[in-house]
């Protein structure tokens, strides 16, 4: 009588377990059901939802780059706008508010957008990047030698710029499809070809700094992905052998000058120096503390351009070399803090991606610090979130919503796995 009772219990205990797991399961429907509608608990907002779960941080340092690289731009092209017949001094201001709005629209957009899906579009983006670089070389607009964007509705696109985005999505989606890829003949046969396609392509406009980029940022990718560093030889061996190539039996090309008159900038300070010297001198008078904002020297007709690839030079000659170390502080919390959402990620897919972010970001501040120090060879690179023009800030701030969809799928996943040891705990008691 006894056991049969307490057959009934343990019956009965386990229907009770199974109706709170049943429960437990129709209010997480409802709750995602909510989340995908743009509500939270009956009382949240749909904008709410959108920009809940993920690392804040990262969009909160994203906006607050662009919010001043529109006050840099600003100050950078304001000469620009009113020596002319007819002035236009909010120009520069207005367009690149207008780029940093539509940017952040992207950006939570992304952070939206389920990464996972990312593995059905890589082909499609493979042949979309190849393509927009193929055709910038057809009908693109040239400016100072360099052919390198196509002109819609009167906006300048840069395809290279979009196609680092394009191979990351990429290389992490091919890396997940077989992990094997990273090691075996055909598949790095496949990862090689789409290098050497870039590479090609964007050297032929020529911007050399982009090339480099796209190149690293793959190479990283299949590194962390298991890529033996052997591998890495002979990427390192065809540039240095291209580069004593260029500088033994190119002398009186361009390309020759590009790459050997950053050693002395001065020696040639009226020619292909000029740019370099002008931004270090633009450096140099901003001491420690800086001219103060808007009253820098260099950007009234002295630096070409100066709001576009050299602007850290403005930045430097108005806020000084402390304005110049908060802001490279800055670029190191925000990759830092790109380098832990890899980390976090809840699966390799999130993981490659957030990779080939933080290396696309870090890569891309190393080059622009490189060049207007006359460190490297200059070459034509955006300084991120900060340069002057729509296609670079879209492709960051679309990177960054990667970044944050990755961020907020690890939480999501923890999430549940909560949910998981509370049924646990409560089936065990």
């Amino acid at each position: 009588m006894a056991k049969a009772e307490s057959a009934r219990e343990r019956r009965k205990k386990s229907k009770e377990i199974k109706k709170a797991r049943k429960a437990e399961l129709r209010q997480e429907k409802a709750m995602n059901r909510r989340m995908a509608r743009g509500t939270t608990d009956g009382s949240g907002s749909r904008i709410g939802a959108l920009f809940s779960g993920f690392d804040f941080t990262v969009a909160a340092l994203a906006m607050l780059l662009s919010i001043f690289g529109v006050a840099m731009v600003f100050s950078a092209g304001y000469y620009q706008t009113i020596n002319i017949s007819e002035p236009q001094p909010l120009y520069y201001l207005i367009r690149q508010l207008v780029f940093v709005l539509s940017g952040w629209v992207l950006m939570f957009f992304l952070a939206n957008f389920d990464y996972h899906y990312y593995t059905k579009l890589a082909y499609p983006a493979l042949l979309l990047s190849i393509g927009l670089l193929v055709l910038v070389l057809m009908i693109g607009s040239s400016s100072h030698n360099a052919q390198r964007w196509i002109s819609i509705m009167g906006v300048r696109i840069t395809p290279s710029e979009f196609s680092k985005l394009f191979v990351i999505i990429f290389t992490s989606s091919f890396l997940i499809e077989d992990p094997r890829n990273v090691k075996s003949f055909k598949g790095l046969f496949v990862l090689f070809a789409v290098i050497g396609a870039h590479f090609a392509l964007i050297i032929r406009q020529p911007n050399l700094s982009t090339a480099i980029v796209i190149v690293m940022i793959i190479m990283a990718i299949m590194i962390v992905a298991g890529l033996h560093l052997v591998f890495l030889i002979l990427p390192v061996i065809g540039a240095v052998a291209g580069y004593f190539y260029i500088i033994t039996f190119k002398t009186p090309y361009h390309w020759y000058q590009r790459l050997t008159s950053f050693i002395d900038p001065f020696a040639d300070r009226q020619g292909d120096g000029y740019q370099v010297t002008q931004g270090l001198i633009a450096l140099g008078n901003g001491g420690l503390k800086g001219l103060g904002f808007g009253k820098s020297i260099a950007k009234n007709m002295y630096l070409p351009e100066p709001q576009n690839d050299f602007i850290l030079a403005i930045i430097g000659e108005e806020l000084g070399y402390i304005g110049f170390l908060v802001l490279m502080g800055i670029y190191i919390f925000l990759l830092c803090r790109l380098i832990m959402v890899a980390l976090k990620a809840s699966d390799r897919l999130g993981f490659y991606l957030a990779t080939g972010v933080a290396v696309m970001l870090g890569l891309q501040v190393i080059i622009n610090v490189a060049v207007v120090t006359s460190s490297m060879p200059a070459t034509g690179i955006t300084l991120p979130f900060i340069s002057y023009g729509g296609t670079s800030m879209w492709s960051f701030m679309m990177s960054m919503g990667i970044a944050l969809n990755v961020s907020r799928k690890h939480d999501r996943l923890s999430g549940k796995k909560k949910r998981r040891k509370k049924n646990r705990m409560v089936t065990e008691g």
